[in-house]
């Protein structure tokens, strides 16, 4: 019968090898940042998205524990995906072509069968659903909350100036 000293040195040894498996911890450069013309909608969204939506992380203490580093990983992985802020030609792109993205795969949800509407990954479109996530409160995530409580807070006021300001950075795109 195995005893609770050899099931606590096995989750301790188990804990020491899973932290041996290479993660990939990059920040791409930036090829088409988004340029806010208002410095306080730049501010919220660098306090509030970049973590996730940009090329800029720091990644924190946590990035470097498996297994959150995996979920960690994966999240920033899925958030560049959505939306970048460093490559905004690629997250409009992105939202026509592959499937991927935010506005494809809305509009797959909203048809039958699950198959898209012709999206076409305009930058209208992405403000369109960057907005709504935002209004919703779909973003920044509830699990962002956990270790970012002060940065992800945002009043309705910090909302708006964030939208916004990224309708005026994507005019004309």
């Amino acid at each position: 019968m195995f005893s609770i000293k050899r099931i606590l040195m096995g989750l301790i040894t188990l804990f020491a090898v899973i932290q041996l498996i290479p993660v990939n911890r990059t920040n791409p450069p930036e090829a088409d940042p988004i340029v806010f013309t208002n410095p306080q909608a730049a501010a919220i969204a660098q306090r509030a998205c970049y973590a996730c939506h940009a090329n800029t992380n720091t990644w924190d203490w946590y990035s470097y524990i498996a297994p959150v580093s995996w979920i960690y990983i994966d999240h920033v992985t899925e958030g560049r995906q959505k939306l970048n802020f460093s490559d905004i030609a690629a997250t409009i792109a992105n939202n026509a072509e592959d499937g991927e993205g935010m506005i494809h795969r809305a509009r797959a949800e909203e048809t039958e069968g699950g198959e898209t509407a012709g999206a076409t990954g305009s930058a209208a479109e992405v403000i369109d659903e960057v907005a709504e996530s935002i209004q919703e409160g779909e973003m920044p995530p509830a699990y962002f909350y956990l270790m970012h409580r002060d940065d992800a807070t945002m009043t309705a006021e910090e909302q708006t100036i964030l939208i916004q300001g990224i309708r005026d950075a994507l005019a004309g795109r």
